[in-house]
């Protein structure tokens, strides 16, 4: 275990996949795979990027245990459950669902960490950003450090601002959404496009959700960014036979590993948009995978 903690993010720009596949040449874009999924086992993706300033933020203000939220299957609480793990903080983890609902592999995972698995309704769970519950819940687990859902605050977007090389050539940026957290800084670090493709489903919410994260922290200014809500596959961790052949097809083709509930979407949006000729000839588009590849277990 870490004992003295600092944020160290890794010096070296994360890996980068070409996609060679004939829908890309067919129609003269060029297509690479920005590959957050290597850079850490357990804070995998994204989750490395939105949770270490949280945790150094935790550490100055004094405070031993984290506080977030999450589904069954969420990539978040996996990691935070690592995370706590690895750097000595106690973490506790509100979960949606059902009271005594069978344990996913992801919860089962996150309490053989040491996460405090605290499951409420559906109902209590839409509390979350309440000011008032959330002091119920200082009274419940005492004091703590609270990290929104999908670490969703400002450091979370600060982090997602180093998911970028320092220097590239891409005209083009994509993420999957569930948040917008790692949309925000990827949209905040640079000044190229950024589409973002909408996990969840809901007309427009995630828009919005996007525009008020950036507007509560100032940093709306100069960013070029949209998000596409057609792509979620009926709902989150929701799939179809369509959009698991598509993540199918794409590992055969390129070795790159995808789970449903995020990356697969992402692919899928991607090529589509490819083949309608989204992006102008010449482009060159740079599809941020975000980990989570524990996301996998839930096709069981």
């Amino acid at each position: 275990m870490d004992t003295l903690f600092s944020i160290n993010f890794s010096t070296e720009p994360l890996a980068i996949t070409a996609v060679t596949a004939d829908w890309v040449h067919q129609h003269k874009v060029a297509v690479g795979v920005l590959r957050a999924d290597l850079v850490d086992t357990e804070l995998s993706g994204n989750k490395y990027f939105k949770l270490l300033p949280n945790l150094q933020a935790a550490r100055e203000q004094g405070h031993h245990t984290l506080l977030s939220f999450g589904g069954p299957w969420s990539n978040h609480l996996h990691a935070l459950a690592a995370a706590g793990r690895r750097f000595g903080f106690r973490t506790i983890g509100i979960v949606r669902g059902e009271r005594d609902g069978e344990l996913t592999d992801c919860l089962r995972d996150a309490s053989n960490n040491g996460m405090q698995l605290h499951r409420v309704s559906r109902d209590e769970y839409r509390c979350k950003t309440d000011g008032d519950w959330q002091h119920l819940l200082i009274g419940q687990f005492g004091p703590h450090y609270l990290i929104p859902e999908g670490g969703a605050n400002l450091a979370g977007v600060l982090g997602c601002q180093r998911l970028l090389p320092a220097s590239h050539d891409y005209t083009h940026i994509m993420v999957a959404c569930g948040t917008g957290t790692t949309l925000a800084g990827l949209a905040t670090s640079s000044r190229i496009p950024v589409t973002g493709i909408q996990v969840l489903k809901g007309d427009g919410y995630l828009q919005r959700e996007v525009a008020t994260l950036l507007q509560r922290y100032g940093l709306q200014e100069s960013c070029n960014w949209q998000v596409l809500d057609d792509w979620h596959a009926g709902g989150y961790a929701r799939t179809t036979p369509q959009l698991l052949d598509c993540m199918h097809r794409f590992e055969a083709d390129t070795g790159v590993p995808l789970e449903p509930v995020y990356s697969a979407k992402l692919v899928q949006a991607l090529a589509a948009l490819v083949e309608r000729d989204f992006f102008p000839t010449g482009a060159r588009v740079l599809a941020v995978h975000g980990g989570g590849l524990q996301g996998r277990r839930s096709l069981a």
